[in-house]
């Protein structure tokens, strides 16, 4: 399969991907912006795909302990070629992992397969990607096991998955915060981010979206900050960017 390098946050990143496979979009560049990882901590990425969220999460943070797990192994292999100092798990997270067993992890991010329906994509890794082959219930129980006490895990989906996820992460994860994801303003929201800590005993939260783009087609301050300047969503109920041009008025 042929391969592309291309760039994201303005050429901070650079990924090899896939020329007709699973690609990363903007939904892994924003899960790996809402991930509240701070110097020195640990980063499991289940569903790690290319690496594109390790890669990004590098680019802002630095020194972050890196892990992946991904099923599939030509995205596998180019995760470890983009991310070399990211240990890679070719496997099944709802499966028993040796590698992985009894470890826990500061963070956890994921980007779950989106759809239930079948899947009509090109080819086969594609499908495999986007297609739930196990409840969604199933894959976030997978990735709740391996975060720390007051660890956090983050996610992004589709946002009519949202009343499943929080039935799901409610019981075991406190500071639970939704972020709608809207790509057009005066458009519904199609996607959401959700993140919580574990064990902790701060409310749930639901905050405005953040709108990627302005009426007019344009990107907002706050996408320009997080797809481009590589900023972080700020942890913990505040959904902002961390630079003083996006403030609480929606932006991505």
């Amino acid at each position: 399969m042929d391969d592309t390098n291309d760039a994201f946050l303005d050429g901070r990143v650079r990924l090899k991907q896939p020329a007709s496979g699973y690609r990363a979009t903007s939904d892994s560049v924003l899960l790996a912006a809402a991930v509240p990882v701070q110097k020195g901590q640990s980063l499991l990425d289940v569903g790690c795909a290319s690496g594109i969220v390790a890669a990004c999460v590098r680019a802002r943070v630095g020194d972050v302990r890196l892990t992946g797990v991904e099923v599939q192994g030509d995205l596998a292999r180019l995760a470890r070629e983009n991310c070399p100092d990211m240990e890679v798990v070719c496997a099944d997270i709802t499966q028993r992992i040796p590698a992985l067993h009894g470890r826990q992890f500061h963070h956890v991010a994921t980007n779950p397969p989106f759809y239930t329906e079948p899947a009509a994509r090109r080819n086969a890794q594609q499908k495999t990607a986007f297609h739930q082959a196990v409840p969604l219930k199933a894959w976030l129980a997978a990735c709740l096991k391996y975060v720390r006490p007051r660890g956090t895990l983050t996610l992004v989906h589709r946002m009519e998955a949202v009343p499943e996820i929080v039935a799901v992460l409610r019981p075991k994860l406190g500071a639970l915060e939704v972020i709608p994801i809207v790509g057009k303003a005066g458009k519904p929201a199609e996607r959401v981010i959700v993140r919580g800590v574990l064990g902790s005993r701060k409310p749930f939260a639901i905050h405005a979206p953040i709108i990627v783009h302005n009426a007019d087609g344009t990107p907002t301050d706050a996408a320009v900050a997080l797809l481009r300047a590589g900023q972080g969503l700020a942890a913990e109920t505040k959904n902002t960017p961390r630079t003083k041009a996006c403030r609480p008025d929606f932006r991505k």
